[in-house]
C-alpha cells in the first residue's frame, strides 16, 4: 500500500520563512489606503489692498505647502477678483499673474467708472491655482474704496528751523489730511578718517518718521517735523488722504506721492549769548565766570577783552583771550596790566562753528600788590 508522500523538508522552511515575512510587514492587517494628493496651494490668509490714485495695491503671501502639508510644486498662477457693493454676488476675475511661494504683490488699475465719485466699497480676492488649474479657494476678503482720489500735495518745501524741519505745500480746501514720510539717507563712507563719534539713532532721531497735517482740522499748509535733526539729510514725500466709511469699513482713498525733496538740516542756528557775566579782581588775575549755556551742540566759550580809558572809552578792538574755545564757564586773565581796566565780553559757539552774540560787557581793574 502507498502512503502521501510527506513535504521535503526544503519546502517547510521556504513556507515558514515566507510567512514569517509576511507577518513582520503586517500584511495580515492593511490600513485604509490614503488617496492621492491633488497638490492644492493652502488657501491665502493675509490679503490686503491699498488705494492709491487710480489704482489698488494687492499684497499677499502665496503659500508654500499644499492643504495637506506637501511641498508646493511650480507653476502657481494667482488670479484676483473684485466685487462691487452694486454687484454683491458677482467676484469678477479682473487678472491672473504666475506667482512664487512668499511675498507676492499686483496692482489693480481702476477703470474710469470707479475713480468718480459717488465713493463705492470695493471687495477683493485672490487664489491660486496649481499646474493642473486646481485651487483651494478664495482668500479672506480685502477692501478698498473706489471713488475720486484726492489731488496730489504740490509745492512742498523744507526748511530747517531751529525746533526741527518747517514742512510747507500748497493747501487745497477739501476734505481730506497729509501723510508726510521721512527717511533718513544714510551716510556713506567718510573719505577721510574723523575722530567725532557716529550720531546714534535714538527714539528722538528715528530713520523713518510718519507724520500727519490738518486730520482735525482744515488743511494747513504746513507743519513741523520736530525729530529732525541738524546736520542729517533726510528725504520726504507727501500725500493727501481722503478718509470714507464704506458697509462699516473705514477706508483711504490717498494722492499718487508728492516728488521726493531731499533736504540737508543745515545747522546755521547760534547759541545764545551768555548771560550773567561777573568779574572778580584780584592781585594777579581778573577772575571772569558766566551762566552755562544749555544748548546740545555747544563747543565751548570765547573772551575777548579791550582796554578802557580813564574817560570809559575803548582805546582798541577786542583781543581774543582764549586761542580755543574753552569748555568751562570760567576764566582767569593772568595778563592784565596793574591799574588797567579792561572790558570783557563773551561769546558761545556751537560744533558748528556759529558764533553767539556778546554778552553784556563787564568792566574791571587788576589789583596792585
Amino acid at each position: 500500500m502507498e502512503f502521501p508522500s510527506q513535504p521535503d523538508q526544503r519546502s517547510v522552511t521556504i513556507l515558514s520563512f515566507a510567512c514569517l515575512i509576511a507577518f513582520a510587514s503586517g500584511c495580515a492587517s492593511p490600513g485604509p489606503a490614503r488617496p492621492p494628493s491633488l497638490h492644492l496651494p493652502h488657501v491665502v490668509t493675509d490679503l490686503s489692498a491699498t488705494r492709491t490714485g487710480n489704482e489698488v495695491a494687492l499684497r499677499w503671501t502665496t503659500p508654500d505647502k499644499t492643504t495637506d502639508g506637501l511641498n508646493i510644486q511650480p507653476p502657481l498662477t494667482a488670479e484676483i477678483c473684485r466685487k462691487l457693493a452694486t454687484q454683491p454676488a458677482t467676484c469678477t476675475p479682473v487678472k491672473h499673474l504666475p506667482v512664487h511661494p512668499g511675498p507676492s504683490g499686483a496692482t489693480d488699475a481702476l477703470p474710469s467708472s470707479l475713480t468718480a465719485d459717488p465713493a463705492t466699497l470695493l471687495t477683493y480676492r485672490v487664489q491660486i491655482f496649481n499646474t493642473n488649474g486646481h485651487s483651494a479657494g478664495l482668500s479672506n476678503p480685502a477692501f478698498a474704496a473706489g471713488g475720486a482720489a484726492p489731488p496730489p500735495v504740490e509745492d512742498v518745501k523744507i526748511t530747517p528751523i531751529r525746533d526741527g524741519a518747517m514742512v510747507e505745500w500748497k493747501p487745497q480746501s477739501i476734505s481730506s489730511f497729509i501723510d508726510l514720510d521721512r527717511n533718513l539717507v544714510q551716510a556713506t563712507a567718510p573719505k577721510k578718517p574723523s575722530t567725532r563719534q557716529p550720531r546714534q539713532l535714538t527714539v528722538a532721531t528715528p530713520a523713518e518718521v510718519h507724520l500727519q497735517a490738518g486730520r482735525q482740522t482744515a488743511d494747513p499748509g504746513g507743519t513741523i517735523d520736530p525729530t529732525a535733526q541738524r546736520g542729517e539729510t533726510y528725504r520726504y514725500t507727501a500725500q493727501r488722504v481722503r478718509a470714507v466709511t464704506l458697509g462699516g469699513h473705514a477706508l483711504e482713498i490717498r494722492s499718487v506721492p508728492s516728488p521726493t525733496i531731499t533736504t540737508l538740516m543745515r545747522d546755521t542756528f547760534p547759541p545764545a549769548a551768555p548771560t550773567g557775566l561777573a568779574a572778580v579782581p584780584g592781585t594777579a588775575s581778573i577772575d571772569l565766570s558766566w551762566e552755562p549755556n544749555t544748548e546740545p551742540d555747544l563747543a565751548g566759550y570765547i573772551v575777548f577783552r579791550q582796554p578802557v580809558a580813564s574817560d570809559g572809552t575803548l582805546t582798541a578792538a577786542p583781543s581774543r583771550l582764549t586761542p580755543t574755545p574753552i569748555p568751562a564757564p570760567a576764566f582767569s586773565d593772568l595778563t592784565a596790566t596793574t591799574g588797567q581796566t579792561y572790558s570783557y565780553r563773551v561769546v558761545a559757539i556751537d560744533s558748528t562753528g556759529n558764533q553767539s552774540p556778546p554778552s553784556t560787557d563787564v568792566r574791571e581793574s587788576r589789583r596792585s600788590q
